[in-house]
This record gives C-alpha cells, structure tokens and sequence, in this order.
C-alpha cells in the first residue's frame, strides 16, 4: 500500500527518546497507559483510546506498564495519500499545520473497526485495496476530527507551496538534491524558500530533507531482507556510516540493533 508506510500491532520498539517522523502517526492503545510528552504538554492515554500525531512533530512515549501495554500503529505518508484524496481541512491537521501537538480521543466512533478494515486490505492486496485503504483512512479521519472539536481551526488555509516541496522532498529524497536545485525547481531564491518553509513547518528544508531520510530507512528496516547499505543507498545517505549516525541521533538506537528488536519480536507482527 503506498499510503500505508507501517502498519503494526505492538512494535518491538518501547523507548524511544523525543523524536518527529515525516508520516502521520496513528496510534490506537488497546490496553495499558502510556503517555505522549510533546514539549512541556503531557498526553495521557489508557484502555481503548487513539492519538493522531501529525507530520513532524517532536514527541516521546512513556510506557507506564510495559507488561500491559499493548498498541497499533500506522504511519500514513500525506503526500500519498492526499494525492488520492485532497481536504484542506484534513490536509492542514495530518501535517500539523494547524495543531502542532498529539490530540487523544477515547475510541466512541468504532475507531478500531477502520483499523480491522485497513489491515484486512493490507493483507488481501489486490487491485482494490488501495482504494479501500483510503476511503477508511478518510472515514477514521474525519470522525477523529470531528469528536475532537477542531473542525474551525481545521478550516484555516496554508501555503501550499510549502507542501508542494515536501512532496518533492519525499519523491526525491534517495537522489543527491541540494535545497538550491528544490528553490530553482520552484522558480523562488533559497533564501525565500528557507523563509516560507522553516515558518510553516518549523523546521529548515535541510533539516527536513534529513527527517525524511530517516523516516524512510527506519520503515525499510522492517524488510529483513535489505542490506543495511541498501537502506542507505536508497534513502540518499551518503554512506552506510552516516545513515548509523543520524539515525543513532535521531533515534538513540542504531540501525542494526534496531532491526535487531525488530526481528527478536517479529511474531508481534500483525501482518
């Protein structure tokens, strides 16, 4: 599915340091209690609620009870999803542009049935599976967003150039681009374009090229199968070596220890 990044039950991952992926995050907590810290707010969520973490923004979880801890999660990629279904309403909250912080709902619009339906697609996998995905993303998102009262703040308009180059970012992110070949892309100076992007995203198109890179090689790693150097290559390292370090900084694991938790626990794998 190309919309669907990640899909897992009870990732092998259970500590992670403050860190921000270029996906959306969906999280749905079965049972347990955990806590989502984004900058000095605290999120809590227990037995049968669901968070939306929006595009880029920085969080940790803190697992109260890892003996009772049991979660899905997706990573949904906006731009490929939005590519088949377009709402600037939606838009605007998946990417964080409007919220920049997690929003917790307790599940009393059958949540957990979008999920059951989006993992039988992913399974099944045949010429309509794709559109089937969406259409429960789209139907999971505009429930959560409706329960969640933001729908006025959702309405709000943002530079849409700015996501046109994310976009670009995220197709061409395995290929050796320099932030002044994005800018001549988009007829604008390099300059202009650090302006518009940093203010709307918070962060520098650098640091955001980087943040896709890695979001990218930490979803590879679930493929046993690719060589590390493969990863590397792929995502637009320059090396295997400085793929390990920016994702050891990023992550505070490195990629071979993290592909290792992952295959101790592949029986986890709801897929």
């Amino acid at each position: 599915m190309s919309c669907i990044e990640h899909f897992k039950y009870y990732d092998s991952i259970l500590v992670f340091p403050s860190h921000q992926h270029t996906s959306c995050e969906i999280l749905y907590l079965h049972k347990g209690h955990i806590s989502i810290v984004c900058g000095d707010d605290e999120f809590h969520m227990t037995d049968n609620t669901v968070c939306i973490i929006p595009s880029c923004i920085k969080h940790r979880i803190v697992i109260k009870d890892s003996d009772q801890y049991e979660r899905t999660i997706i990573f949904l990629n906006p731009w490929t999803y939005t590519r088949e279904f377009y709402s600037d309403a939606i838009y605007n909250m998946i990417m964080g542009f409007i919220t920049k912080r997690p929003i917790v709902l307790k599940d009393d619009f059958n949540c957990l049935g979008y999920f059951e339906k989006i993992r039988r697609e992913l399974k099944t996998n045949d010429i309509l599976s794709e559109d089937a995905v969406i259409s429960s993303v789209t139907q999971m998102l505009i429930h959560f967003f409706r329960s969640s009262g933001y729908l006025e703040e959702m309405m709000k308009k943002s530079d849409k150039m700015v996501f046109e180059i994310q976009r670009y970012i995220q197709e061409n992110c395995g290929e050796q681009i320099l932030i002044s070949d994005i800018a001549d892309k988009f007829y604008i100076s390099k300059f202009y374009l650090t302006h518009i992007f940093k203010k709307q995203t918070g962060m520098s198109p650098r640091n955001y090229l980087t943040l896709t890179r890695l979001t990218k090689a930490y979803n590879m790693l679930h493929d046993s199968q690719l060589k590390i150097s493969e990863i590397a290559g792929r995502c637009g390292f320059t090396s295997s070596s400085d793929m390990a370090r920016k994702f050891k900084e990023h992550y505070d694991v490195s990629p071979n220890e993290f592909r290792k938790r992952i295959l101790s626990k592949s029986k986890n794998n709801i897929l």
